[in-house]
């Protein structure tokens, strides 16, 4: 499981090191003072825009023992995506998301040192062309984290995807191996402020009561199957829905 520390350790090793330095060849404290503040100068300069994004947690990787992933589509590999964090947008960030930690995690400055980004300050990102957003504690009917949204209108759309890691003994030894937490991922709709689960068609029109004739009929005509495709449906009846009630 991955180890975390708080990302400030960076500079103060930094400014460690220098203190370690000037020590040794000056007793004189402007000297220090002077140094320290040209170098804590040079790093935020060589962080640049990014220096928000350090507002984070170091993220170390898993045991190359442990099977499977806990990625995102199964993809270990880096890949640039944009995140609105701490009230700023940032692009072309190379990112991977976790998916058994919920965590949103960024490599940045030296493409050395992954950082876990801080969960309530990610207002939303996007990575392998599909959209994400963080839902605080403060909303009802669902838990905090991130979720890809399907449809993002008047109501909307989102799914939840989790990972677990579990661990077997066998006469090879123990072993451990991440699988999806549930066989099918976990939809909701978000109806004025709450969330509400639905997994079938009876539970959408449950929800969508006042205009349920309305709704039976659209997915008659669109020939909409909520068991083989229900990312599809969900989205397409939700989307009618909020056009017949403007």
């Amino acid at each position: 499981m991955p180890v975390h520390y708080p990302t400030k350790i960076i500079l103060c090793f930094v400014v460690a090191l220098l203190y370690k330095t000037v020590s040794a060849q000056s007793s004189d404290s402007s000297a220090y003072e002077a140094a320290l503040t040209n170098t804590t100068n040079r790093f935020y300069q060589g962080v640049g825009e990014q220096s928000r994004l350090y507002n984070g947690l170091v993220y170390d990787s898993y045991d190359s023992s442990i099977k499977g992933s806990p990625y995102l589509d199964d993809i270990d590999a880096w890949r640039p995506g944009s995140v609105e964090y701490d009230g700023q947008n940032f692009e072309n960030v190379s990112m991977i998301y976790d998916l058994y930690t919920d965590q949103l995690v960024v490599l940045l400055y030296n493409h050395a040192s992954p950082i876990a980004l801080i969960a309530d300050k990610v207002s939303d990102f996007d990575l392998h062309q599909r959209h994400f957003v963080r839902v605080p504690n403060s909303n009802g009917g669902i838990k905090a984290g991130f979720y890809e949204q399907l449809y993002g209108g008047k109501s909307q759309v989102i799914k939840r995807t989790e990972k677990l890691l579990k661990s077997t003994s066998g006469s090879n030894g123990r072993e451990r191996f991440f699988v999806p937490f549930k066989e099918a991922p976990d939809y909701y709709i978000k109806k004025g402020s709450v969330y509400h689960k639905v997994s079938n068609q009876s539970s959408v029109l449950d929800l969508f009561a006042d205009k349920k004739k309305e709704l039976k009929q659209y997915i008659k005509d669109k020939h909409l199957q909520f068991v083989d495709l229900p990312e599809l449906a969900l989205t397409s009846v939700t989307a009618y829905y909020d056009s017949i009630t403007q």
